[in-house]
């Protein structure tokens, strides 16, 4: 199953503004190769490096190979303020048969303002409406800001109970998926 087309093919709800809990304006769309300098930048800037699972890498010529092959293996989606990029979430989708693996960073200063929440339920959306069972993570157990994100929607913890800890999102198909419509490009939580 093709779930990059997939994405892509219903992925009519973005863009989306967001007004965080700061009252800053974000916006939410769809990665774009052009945006990978802005993209970039903000890694280049993100604390702390290396902390989860190793990611972002410490060493520049690293990340940006990193970063390189999450743009291109991976359905990503960026948040946006006043042109910056403030955080990027992303399902992997090089294993076409397989459930893709989730990420998602923000940007120290736009941490705690629901940003990390927003972009989460846009990409479990997209993920139920592709018809995909299910998403899984990784994080370690002491992050509890990014934990308490991936419980609002819906990721439970799988696995045995060590530093780094996995969650998983069984997707559930409504019955009224496919007749589901969205009359407004707004994000309401």
């Amino acid at each position: 199953m093709n779930w990059e087309k997939r994405m892509i093919d219903t992925d009519t709800s973005l863009p989306r503004d967001y007004i965080d809990k700061k009252g800053r304006k974000i916006i939410i769309r769809p990665y774009e190769e052009k945006d990978f300098p802005r993209l970039k930048e903000m890694y280049d800037v993100f604390e702390p490096k290396g902390l989860e699972a190793g990611l972002p890498p410490i060493e520049n010529h690293v990340r940006k190979q990193w970063l390189h092959s999450v743009t291109k293996s991976f359905y990503s989606i960026l948040a946006l303020y006043r042109g910056k990029v403030i955080g990027h979430a992303g399902l992997d989708l090089s294993a076409p048969n397989q459930c893709p693996e989730y990420l998602i960073f923000i940007k120290q200063g736009y941490r705690d303002a629901g940003i990390g929440t927003a972009m989460s339920e846009i990409m479990r959306q997209l993920a139920e409406t592709t018809g995909c069972p299910k998403v899984w993570l990784t994080v370690r157990s002491a992050n509890t800001r990014a934990i308490r994100v991936f419980e609002k929607v819906s990721f439970r913890f799988r696995g045995v109970i060590d530093i780094q800890r996995e969650m998983e999102l069984i997707i559930k198909k409504k019955p009224s998926q496919n007749k589901k419509t969205r009359s407004s490009s707004k994000l309401t939580l």
